[in-house]
């Protein structure tokens, strides 16, 4: 059974914006073509970078433009109707989508499961090959949305997939340019020790982390994963409520043994 709570806000907002096209433009049903639509022409930049990243710029405009083309060709009231009717296929698809969220382990149905379902109806594959767009490398494309082993856990976990691509399209990852690990991982002592001297802290004065002047990078890197942790997931906030236990309990310890000799 479909349930609407258990979309993304993503999905969920996609999904809002194709009912809305359908009914200011006066046609009876919404259907996955009104939702491929608001896909390509609307805030949501996932879908339209893909095919740019598959193909190029001028192939995800030109993609617009045959969806939009053939939404002006469907019947249409000469009123905006109070009332849209959901196209069975969309159902279908969203059904289709549940499944692929149920294989993947996710909680929520995300935005690459609703896109992912869009690609296997033939009515969207035929017009995205009218657009002279590569279906199979835009799969693939979508399939590597949200990286290795990425679970969506809450209703804006697929939020990380937008700020994942825009990085991946107008940034540079220098790390993985030069072949090198990130500069967080190994480093839990390091973790351990910024979360003890932030419990410390009670005044807003500067915080250094080792000695001045020696490497910012890794400083910085240690200070931003903590705030990710948190930012970002209920298991990483999870994650730092213990290691801040772990650490209040080392240092119960210390001062007991100081006092006890």
């Amino acid at each position: 059974m479909l349930d609407p709570d258990t979309f993304t806000r993503l999905t969920y907002d996609t999904l809002m914006a194709a009912h809305d096209i359908a009914k200011a433009k006066g046609h009876e049903e919404f259907t996955l073509l009104h939702v491929a639509a608001a896909s390509i022409s609307f805030w949501n930049i996932l879908f339209k970078q893909a095919i740019t990243n598959v193909d190029d710029e001028e192939t995800s405009n030109r993609a617009e433009y045959v969806f939009n083309e053939a939404l002006r060709k469907l019947h249409s009231q000469s009123t905006t109707l109070d009332c849209v009717l959901v196209y069975t296929h969309v159902l279908v698809t969203l059904r289709w989508a549940q499944k692929l969220q149920r294989r993947t382990g996710d909680t929520y149905l995300a935005y690459d499961h609703l896109m992912l379902g869009l690609l296997q109806r033939s009515k969207i594959v035929d017009l995205l090959h009218e657009a002279k767009v590569s279906v199979s490398r835009l799969k693939t494309e979508v399939q590597h949305f949200r990286g290795k082993d990425f679970r969506v856990q809450s209703a804006f976990g697929d939020n990380r997939m937008v700020k994942y691509r825009a990085l991946k399209t107008y940034g540079h990852d220098l790390v993985e340019q030069d072949s090198k690990l990130g500069p967080v991982i190994g480093r839990d002592e390091e973790i351990e020790r910024v979360i003890m001297i932030l419990l410390k802290k009670t005044k807003n004065n500067p915080l250094l982390i080792r000695e001045p002047g020696v490497g910012c990078c890794p400083k910085v890197s240690v200070v931003y994963v903590c705030v990710c942790l948190c930012v970002d997931d209920l298991e990483g906030f999870e994650k730092i409520r213990r290691c801040v236990a772990h650490v209040k309990d080392k240092e119960i310890r210390a001062n007991w043994a100081k006092k006890t000799g």
